[in-house]
């Protein structure tokens, strides 16, 4: 079975080295390779979104883009390379207490188990040592096993809809995350997830995410589907990000009301305007 890490790589013995890893404490290291992440890496499958299905430590290498599981697998490869025994944590509930369905890495540091995440918005305030509040703790072993078992369940849901190159798109709809802005205090982005069935059926979710330290909320997202653009504002106050019942009223692009128009509202539709032809380049 192919796998996702290879800490032995002379790859990974060169970035370790460029990066000047060795003889480091672990919370250094960490710091070092986040520096890295955010100089050279983005959230996006939109170089590749078709396979491979899950990015490996030297796919990262290779391509500087991916999502959770992709940075994860570099992450543990590296560890690993350095000596420290490595494990993968799925995320069920992330630190702010939003829902996830998330991947980061764990390592074993003075007898405890400690999450590494290296995506954002948790890298920028609190990736090494993350506060994740459910999560499963998962072996290298058990996670390639799992993570097969997923990408042959999408490759096979791509046969069905008529498409084996869509597996990429079925196993992870969420595309893109195109960053606003981002300082030491804040962190603005506009995240795109796929619903995706097959090329003449699919939707695509677009929300603003706005982190700090202390919080997380979302005021605007759109639903997109074919040629129309449907916006929802947040009303009222919500669990988390994510939460159905924050929004408001939906409105067809060409009806969204004046007063609607502010800063974020200006942000995601530039954003859309940028991204979405991208987007539906690749799905037709």
């Amino acid at each position: 079975m192919e796998t996702y890490i290879h800490p032995s790589d002379e790859k990974i013995k060169e970035f370790i080295q460029k990066l000047e890893l060795v003889n480091k404490d672990l919370k250094e290291i960490i710091h070092i390779i986040f520096k890295w992440f955010d100089s050279n890496v983005k959230y996006s499958r939109l170089n590749a979104p078709f396979y491979p299905l899950q990015r490996s430590d030297l796919d990262v290498l290779d391509m500087l883009s991916g999502t959770c599981g992709d940075y994860s697998n570099l992450l543990v490869s590296v560890l690993i390379a350095l000596g420290y025994e490595s494990r993968y944590a799925y995320v069920k509930v992330d630190c702010y207490n939003n829902p996830q369905d998330h991947i980061c890495a764990a390592v074993l540091h003075n007898n405890k188990w400690i999450l590494i995440d290296a995506t954002l918005p948790y890298r920028r305030w609190y990736g090494y040592d993350c506060q994740h509040k459910e999560y499963e703790l998962l072996s290298v072993e058990e996670f390639l096993v799992r993570m097969k078992k997923e990408e042959s369940y999408w490759t096979e849901k791509a046969v069905e809809s008529g498409d084996d190159k869509y597996a990429g798109l079925f196993y992870a709809p969420w595309i893109h995350d195109d960053v606003i802005e981002d300082t030491t205090e804040k962190l603005e982005s506009v995240f795109y997830l796929l619903a995706f069935e097959n090329k003449d059926k699919y939707q695509i979710y677009v929300t603003y995410l706005v982190y700090s330290k202390e919080n997380a909320f979302s005021p605007v997202m759109c639903r997109i589907t074919g040629d129309k653009i449907y916006y929802m504002f947040s009303e009222k106050k919500a669990d988390n990000i994510w939460a159905t019942e924050q929004w408001g009223e939906e409105y067809l692009d060409i009806d969204v009301p004046e007063k609607r128009k502010d800063m974020y509202y200006e942000n995601i539709t530039r954003s859309i305007q940028m991204n979405i032809p991208i987007v539906k380049e690749l799905i037709l």
